[in-house]
């Protein structure tokens, strides 16, 4: 009996059967996170910036409240971004109209034909510029609150700087401040916890990849891999949580399946990391920036390999803050303080960056 058109029927079906589970789900989490408040928001826009049709979306138990602009990292691959908005975001969503932007060249907003001379990150500073004017003008405010992860944090910065008189207060999540200090600290780390754990093969692959700088990102990945590995980006590395950030690309009810599944495949990601490496891999703002304009918070992850705090650390001591300055250091994460230690991160953001910005 010849077996394999039945393998290829079972396949088929396990595929089929998956196919509708996302489709359901897509469509209970649509219904399950619903907002039924009368002056709430829920609304997925296709807006230009810059010559280039981008995706935003909005959440907000009340349009009134202030507008917290969310900017993904990667570059380029939205984790925690739009796609996890409605688990992630559940009660800021009760103190602020959250704006998640897939940027330029990452998740809904990626496509091939983007030219990759316009990916640079004075460019995305000027669409996110041009975004927050898009939203001051809709809801009729003065301005808005950054708060950028990890590469966002590179747009975010830069953006408060250039722009102060429109932003309530800056946050920078696992901010970044000089690429080949954080890239030389993650390396020395994944070195040393290879000879703590007496594991020599991986110890041996660390130093092939070697020290920074890299010329390209691969050695950048390379080196994750183990960074990930030794809980440098996770505190709890389990499938569970890995999964947790990956899964929603293809569960979001904002995300059609082929964005999804193109976005785990690190197409946005490939194509944004390597049109801007060779700025990234040049940043230093403590060159850059020694003055701040608009109140500055930075929320680190004490375990974060994949950026260290320690250039964190020097940059917030000498920067010179003119509407005030707040680290807060989250005791139990690593990259993902957000989902980590979630309710301290809802609280900072509601009873401390908010809160003091009501106050001046």
């Amino acid at each position: 009996m010849n077996i394999v058109p039945l393998i290829i029927i079972d396949i088929t079906g396990f595929f089929l059967l998956l196919l509708i589970g996302l489709l359901l789900y897509k469509q209970y989490s649509r219904y399950s996170t619903r907002i039924e408040t009368p002056n709430g928001i829920s609304s997925l826009e296709e807006i230009t910036l810059g010559d280039l049709k981008q995706w935003i979306f909005i959440r907000g138990m009340d349009k009134s409240n202030p507008i917290l602009l969310f900017l993904h990292g990667g570059p380029g691959e939205p984790s925690l971004g739009m796609s996890s908005s409605r688990r992630v975001d559940a009660e800021l969503i009760r103190h602020f109209t959250v704006v998640h932007w897939d940027q330029r060249g990452g998740g809904k907003s990626f496509n091939s034909r983007i030219p990759v001379e316009s990916m640079t990150l004075d460019r995305l500073v000027e669409d996110c510029s041009e975004l927050i004017d898009h939203l001051r003008n809709r809801f009729d405010t003065s301005k808005v609150f950054i708060v950028a992860h990890s590469s966002g944090t590179l747009i975010g910065i830069k953006t408060a700087y250039k722009y102060p008189e429109k932003v309530h207060a800056y946050v920078g999540v696992a901010q970044i401040i000089n690429d080949y200090e954080h890239e030389r600290i993650s390396y020395d780390f994944a070195v040393q916890e290879a000879e703590r754990l007496g594991n020599v093969k991986h110890k041996n692959a660390i130093k092939a990849i070697g020290p920074p700088p890299y010329e390209t990102p691969k050695g950048l990945w390379d080196k994750a891999k183990y960074i990930v590995r030794y809980g440098g980006m996770l505190r709890d590395s389990s499938f569970r949580n890995m999964i947790g950030i990956i899964l929603p690309y293809l569960t979001s009810p904002e995300y059609s399946l082929s964005e999804g599944i193109r976005t785990i495949m690190g197409r946005g990601r490939n194509f944004t990391t390597n049109a801007l490496w060779k700025e990234i891999v040049a940043v230093n703002f403590a060159e850059e920036i020694d003055s701040m304009k608009v109140p500055i918070y930075f929320f680190e992850g004490k375990y974060d390999m994949i950026i260290p705090k320690g250039p964190v650390e020097d940059f917030y001591s000498d920067l010179n803050a003119e509407k005030g300055k707040t680290l807060v250091v989250f005791e139990n994460s690593a990259h993902y303080l957000m989902i980590e230690e979630k309710e301290k991160y809802e609280d900072v953001l509601v009873d401390v960056v908010l809160k003091e910005s009501q106050e001046k």
